[in-house]
């Protein structure tokens, strides 16, 4: 009996085939795209727009809810199923849709590339660092430390929202709108400016435009679209 249950379990795995793995080669390297001459530098914190960037966070904080603070809590997660599950639905998980967070979890790591060199570049303090009227979570400042811009959180939903808007077309308005949310919620905590969010768009921008000239970037993208539009039951 336990010979026979071998063979079974042998010939249903041969017959699934063999398990999809994402391509080991970085999707993006540094010198792909010059992210330093096509970003532009952060406004300093004593300019025009720098006094408005701060007073953006100010404003939004004097209207700061329970509510806002879980989300802002929540969003602290850079998953996809985080940033996409509020549009996608609670089976939007790892256990349903494993290949999507490998697959954006590269996107973001490989992606870094155009956030990290230009926050070491720029060395700008985050909004909580330089004023103390800025409030935010203990445990958002420690995680937060580093110079923030452009934001990463920014980046990432931007990310998640322009690809899977690319992959679901039906509710690429609604993903949109989640993935500028989790950006927004970044700067309500007093974690990144308004610049911020805007550099992490660009960022996103810049380089899912050229990991799309990438054919296995294209060919892990496309098996990542099959498994989320069947396991959400699109055609």
């Amino acid at each position: 009996m336990r010979k026979l249950a071998l063979l079974s379990a042998a010939l249903l795995c041969l017959a699934a085939g063999p398990a999809f793995a994402l391509s080991g080669k970085p999707y993006i390297t540094a010198t792909d795209v010059d992210f330093p001459a096509l970003l532009p530098p952060p406004p300093t914190e004593d300019s025009p727009a720098g006094k408005r960037d701060l007073q953006f966070i100010l404003d939004v904080q004097k209207n700061m809810t329970p509510e806002r603070m879980a989300n802002i809590q929540r969003d602290l997660n850079q998953s996809v199923y985080t940033v996409a599950g509020p549009v996608l639905g609670p089976k939007f998980t790892k256990e349903n849709f494993p290949m999507a967070g490998e697959f954006f979890d590269k996107v973001r790591q490989d992606a870094g590339v155009g956030v990290g060199p230009i926050k070491r570049k720029y060395m700008k303090k985050r909004p909580f660092q330089y004023s103390m009227d800025v409030h935010t979570p203990e445990n958002i400042a420690k995680a937060a430390g580093g110079p923030t811009y452009p934001s990463g959180h920014s980046t990432n939903g931007a990310e998640v929202a322009i690809l899977l808007g690319m992959m679901i077309p039906e509710k690429r308005e609604a993903l949109y709108e989640r993935g500028w949310e989790y950006g927004i919620n970044r700067i309500t905590s007093g974690a990144a400016y308004p610049s911020d969010w805007e550099g992490g768009h660009i960022t996103a921008s810049l380089a899912i435009n050229q990991m799309m000239k990438n054919p296995e970037f294209r060919a892990d993208f496309e098996a990542v679209k099959t498994e989320v539009r069947k396991g959400l039951g699109l055609n």
